[in-house]
């Protein structure tokens, strides 16, 4: 039995759909990351940073989403939702993990959370434009390094938590989501703006079931 914390919508998404997806039964505790609320005493004991999501099971604790998507995908196998050690392509999963988590996340959080990454009180609008910036130099590479791809996943073996990741992370950002939707071409935003690759990779996603309802219970 495994306890998840987390919140709707946010970073214990991807972890929740491994969880659905193997059928292993866990119960998920929400923890409310309102910017302006004190965390519980009690969670910060399990993750002193105060983030989600946190993985309770075995007497364990785990924090950090990547790291309990990874160890998730691994250990309930029959998901395939990550390559074995020995699979050709486990190292460009682990590639996409990693720069998701460490390139494309933290750049969204820079953009989100704008004011906790300048002491002058001016300074949120240049943090803002400058994560803006690199989000769209992110974006544009993780869309050709899609096309470039057989299929419409980050691997030509089929989906993996990096694709769950990505969708997870592009929902945080409207900038992201106007670009990625079929109806951003009402948006006028030219074909060369839009990424097609990603969208693709979105709606194939959500073929699977367990990933599907866990997106749609969490808003998406």
């Amino acid at each position: 039995m495994y306890t998840l914390y987390g919140s709707l919508g946010a970073a214990s998404l991807t972890p929740q759909c491994v969880l659905e997806e193997a059928g292993a039964p866990y119960e998920l505790i929400e923890v409310d990351i309102s910017e302006d609320t004190e965390r519980d005493p009690e969670y910060l004991k399990l993750n002193p940073h105060g983030r989600i999501p946190t993985l309770v099971f075995d007497d364990q604790v785990m924090i950090e989403s990547a790291a309990i998507s990874i160890y998730l995908a691994d250990k309930h196998s029959q998901t395939q939702l990550s390559p074995p050690l020995d699979h050709p392509e486990r190292s460009r999963y682990l590639q996409w993990m990693v720069y998701l988590t460490n390139t494309l996340q933290e750049a969204l959080l820079l953009k989100m959370y704008s004011s906790l990454y300048t002491d002058d009180p001016e300074g949120s609008a240049a943090v803002i434009s400058r994560a803006s910036s690199k989000l769209d130099t992110i974006m544009a590479f993780v869309e050709q390094s899609l096309g470039l791809t057989e299929g419409p996943f980050f691997l030509s073996s089929g989906l993996s938590t990096a694709d769950i990741y990505l969708n997870m992370l592009g929902g945080w950002d409207p900038a992201i989501q106007v670009r990625i939707l079929s109806s951003s071409t009402v948006a006028n935003i030219p074909e060369n703006q839009r990424y097609i690759n990603v969208e693709r990779n979105y709606a194939e996603m959500l073929k699977r079931p367990g990933v599907a309802k866990t997106f749609a219970a969490n808003g998406y």
